[in-house]
């Protein structure tokens, strides 16, 4: 549908904009970190969907609910996750690796999670298939050819790139709003979601404790086992804002239960705000925190 392209092409544009602030030596010196990989796909794989899961079971959600959220946990942060850091000045390289790696690992993952939380939730599952082929392309296109290109444009056209670097980054995030309003306000013929107020305050509760409890604990998780405080907000951001994106591509389309896919409209009317803010006073905080420990 028109506005699932739309959002396609913003995001690519998007990881185009990131790409053009990168130098190649500074993406690839993340592959010599494996703490801080491994520790961010632990995070974001592993822990969140764990921590979903417990939570889900406490609060009193319709069962197609808590299996919307609980795909939600499923798809780690995508390209709106890179926005952030990139906007925050915290450690991109980082985040755009994390986010590669991921966008392969849930060829497997997500299929297997979600047969796994249907099943649970409701009894009984239908074989689900993720079109491995169309995911694929999707991510070579959306994500790791828009950094490429940015990258290369950087090293041709240095003062092309610097002149227009922030134009392209403020409009992303107009652009990424403006999407996701039309996601919830187009008609359903159209792409729209045909959510109600009602049911968002009910999901919203158990969207912004998922949220606010994996942001959190992976940045205190994450500080205590790496040293650079970057790296930390950078975890944080990405396990707290996830690819709603993928999340509505599997439940719009590949399960296609509409009521499925309300959480993660939900969960992205209000995580890459929270998450901005979140890392913001993250990051704020910590700087002011290690100068106080240094006049000490």
């Amino acid at each position: 549908m028109f506005v699932d392209f739309l959002i396609s092409f913003v995001l690519a544009l998007v990881m185009f904009t990131i790409g053009s602030s990168l130098k190649p030596g500074q993406f690839m010196a993340v592959a010599k970190r494996p703490k801080a990989v491994a520790l961010g796909l632990a995070l974001q794989m592993l822990f969140l969907p764990l921590m979903t899961f417990s939570l889900v079971n406490l609060f009193p959600l319709a069962v197609e609910f808590k299996i919307g959220l609980m795909i939600v946990s499923f798809c780690p942060g995508g390209t709106t996750a890179n926005l952030v850091n990139y906007l925050l000045d915290t450690d991109v390289p980082l985040s755009i690796y994390l986010t590669s790696i991921n966008s392969f690992l849930i060829l497997a993952t997500v299929p297997f999670f979600t047969y796994l939380a249907i099943y649970h939730f409701t009894g009984s599952s239908d074989h689900i298939h993720l079109p491995v082929g169309a995911t694929i392309v999707k991510v070579v296109l959306v994500i790791l050819a828009p950094v490429m290109l940015g990258m290369w444009i950087r090293r041709i056209w240095p003062k092309l790139v610097i002149i227009l670097q922030r134009p392209l980054k403020y409009s992303s995030i107009i652009l990424l709003a403006a999407i996701f309003i039309i996601k919830f306000l187009a008609p359903s013929a159209q792409g729209g979601s045909g959510i109600v107020m009602a049911e968002i305050f009910e999901i919203l509760p158990m969207a912004l404790t998922m949220h606010f409890t994996a942001m959190v604990l992976s940045y205190y998780l994450a500080k205590g086992v790496l040293s650079n405080h970057k790296s930390c907000v950078t975890i944080a951001v990405e396990v707290g804002l996830q690819n709603t994106t993928l999340a509505l591509l599997i439940t719009s389309t590949l399960i296609g239960n509409e009521e499925m896919a309300k959480p993660a409209l939900v969960y992205a009317l209000f995580s890459f705000f929270t998450t901005f803010a979140y890392g913001f006073l993250t990051k704020r905080f910590g700087k002011i925190h290690r100068l106080t420990q240094t006049s000490e």
